[in-house]
């Protein structure tokens, strides 16, 4: 699947010989990510219980990269190619066999990893624009890191998946050199097989939305 949506990102860059208008450029932004998971169960062993927080804590992450927007018959495609870097608090909370209070653990995940947006738009005035379409995104790696942590159980893994697919919506604003860009990207499918903590395996949707401005330069 990389193979293929590396492939998908490359054409569109090299596609401008037949394009009726052609330009590219870097460009830089910030993300309000949030991830959520889903259908998510207590587990229980001889000695505890561990409970899987359902929602984390959202942070600032950023992004950079290179995009280009190829026209034709009134309407533009724009793949793009960006690293971005997310931070995301995650917790749970541990009853151990004795107590009667669930102790909360938190920590905070941050994850490297290559969106390869390819959206499909129209321009409205000459100035403003609209477009929507798939975003594929390759994880390139991920480091967990605890706030606080007095328990026995320490060892969270997150078991991203090597490549997933979701949509990206919004609209866009070119001023002279510069284009400015809001979208809402939506997770199609969960980021990870599941998660671990301490050895025991929660089989939960995880999964990615966020709120994405960026400001490019047009050549």
């Amino acid at each position: 699947m990389k193979k293929l949506i590396l492939t998908i990102a490359l054409l569109g860059f090299t596609l401008n010989s037949s394009a009726q208008d052609f330009s590219w450029g870097p460009k830089v932004g910030i993300a309000l990510p949030s991830i959520k998971l889903s259908d998510v169960e207590d587990v229980e062993s001889g000695i505890e219980t561990l409970r899987l927080l359902e929602e984390a804590n959202a942070k600032i992450s950023a992004h950079i990269g290179v995009f280009a927007r190829i026209s034709l018959l009134g309407f533009y495609v724009q793949p793009e190619i960006l690293f971005s870097s997310s931070k995301s608090e995650v917790g749970y909370n541990l009853l151990l066999a004795g107590q009667t209070n669930y102790e909360s653990v938190a920590g905070e995940v941050r994850l490297n990893k290559l969106d390869i947006p390819v959206l499909v738009g129209k321009r409205f005035l000459k100035v403003f624009r609209v477009n929507a379409g798939p975003v594929f995104t390759l994880p390139l790696s991920e480091d967990i890191s605890f706030k606080s942590l007095s328990s026995t159980v320490s060892d969270v893994e997150t078991n991203y998946k090597s490549a997933t697919v979701g949509a990206q919506i919004g609209a866009g604003l070119d001023l002279a050199f510069l284009t400015v860009d809001l979208r809402y990207e939506l997770a199609l499918q969960s980021i990870s097989e599941g998660i671990s903590v301490g050895g025991t395996e929660f089989a939960a949707d995880q999964r990615v939305n966020q709120f994405l401005i960026s400001i490019g330069y047009k050549f």
